[in-house]
């Protein structure tokens, strides 16, 4: 009898970094372009305030929504900052990181079969999330002619009586596209006229480059009370292992839902945790723009490097801390095969990682994505590596 998590895949992104770490144990230099995890260090009043939080014995069971403080924090935050319109702090449910927050907004939101718009490429988990809460992902091809954003008509025409939702992934992971002002407008547009629900994933709000300016589309009218949204701390105070999420919406059957989601899942993300994630958003935010400055400098860097190759062509990201490179045609490897598992395998020859563009979609089978999210030293030793063994 199948189970509905067999409908999930374990995913190639795990055997590429396995292989890596194989061959790090091995003693053999490796080069982590696959990887999305942020080589800066968490800032030292967040670090300090978790200190603290341990210091005074604040390791107990918490509101399984999330502390008090934190939730009003991040109130204070999506409204002040995001313009996202949220009536108050019972409208924020706090989440084992951004992962778990899409599993409990799918759960939350999903009847079996509804279906859910999702673009292609994509994270794999996000078609996984739509898939064990019962869900259907329909996939709309991101176009390079459109910098690899929504076709509003494509996002239309792929309607039906099933469709429940449309995904926005804004910056978006794995192209770096950024979805305008204008674009995310026709969205909401579209989910008001066919009456659906819109759900935002913001991961990497604060990871955006050239000036471009990030838009919540929870803030635009229309959305107010069609729109969940979700943010992570992992990307913008480099908290990743440390898994703290958000989301936040004005429906309140999405909210009475997670509640349940929460409360058997994890009935509290870890308490000392939520003080770091306190402490971050009430803090000092310059760090975060110094951030933001070395990955432009790291995207500027890898984008350089990529764009003198024969074997790539690679699209400017506009956010995040991805390049998503198209595999040129005469490109081989040495038995004759052009293919993004063909380049990865290729590649991992030499330890450099990368992620195959099929990972995020079957539209991609013609790209592969490299992170620049490590230490600048070491993105400069893994591009001179790249280089040599595709120039």
């Amino acid at each position: 009898m199948e189970s509905i998590v067999d409908r999930v895949s374990f995913g190639g992104i795990v055997a590429i970094r396995d292989s890596l770490l194989k061959m790090r144990s091995e003693g053999k230099k490796v080069y982590r372009l696959e990887s999305g995890d942020p080589s800066f260090d968490i800032p030292p009043h967040v670090r300090d305030a978790m200190i603290d939080a341990l210091m005074k014995g604040y390791t107990h069971y918490t509101e399984s929504t999330g502390i008090i403080p934190l939730r009003q924090a991040i109130y204070r935050k999506v409204v002040e900052e995001n313009k996202i319109p949220i009536k108050d702090h019972e409208h924020v449910l706090v989440t084992n990181g951004a992962m778990h927050g899409l599993y409990v907004t799918f759960r939350a939101l999903l009847l079996p079969g509804d279906e859910v718009i999702i673009p292609d490429p994509m994270w794999t988990e996000i078609a996984d999330n739509v898939r064990l809460a019962g869900g259907v992902p329909v996939r709309c091809i991101l176009k390079p002619e459109n910098d690899f954003v929504y076709d509003p008509a494509d996002v239309e025409s792929l309607i039906t009586s099933k469709t429940k939702a449309i995904f926005i992934n804004t910056p978006h992971n794995p192209t770096g596209a950024v979805f305008s002002e204008k674009i995310l407008e026709e969205i909401v547009d579209i989910a008001v006229k066919r009456n659906l629900y819109i759900v935002s994933d913001e991961a990497y709000e604060h990871i955006i480059y050239d000036g471009l300016k990030h838009v919540s589309i929870g803030s635009l009218p229309g959305a107010e009370d069609r729109s969940i949204t979700l943010f992570s701390a992992s990307k913008s105070f480099a908290m990743s292992g440390l898994r703290i999420g958000y989301i936040v919406t004005n429906i309140d059957k999405i909210i009475e839902r997670g509640k349940k989601l929460l409360r058997c899942t994890i009935n509290g993300v870890n308490s000392v945790a939520q003080y770091g994630a306190l402490a971050a958003l009430n803090g000092p935010k310059d760090y975060i723009e110094e951030m933001r400055r070395e990955y432009q400098h790291r995207r500027d860097m890898i984008y350089e490097t990529t764009s003198k190759l024969r074997s790539l062509k690679p699209f400017k990201p506009r956010g995040a801390f991805y390049i998503w490179c198209k595999i040129s045609e005469g490109w081989r490897d040495s038995e004759g095969r052009r293919s993004d598992w063909a380049m990865t395998n290729y590649l991992l020859r030499f330890g450099l990682g990368s992620t195959p563009g099929s990972e995020f979609g079957p539209a991609s089978l013609e790209y592969i994505r490299f992170s620049f999210s490590c230490a600048t030293n070491h993105l400069a030793e893994s591009l001179e590596v790249l280089r040599k063994v595709l120039e």
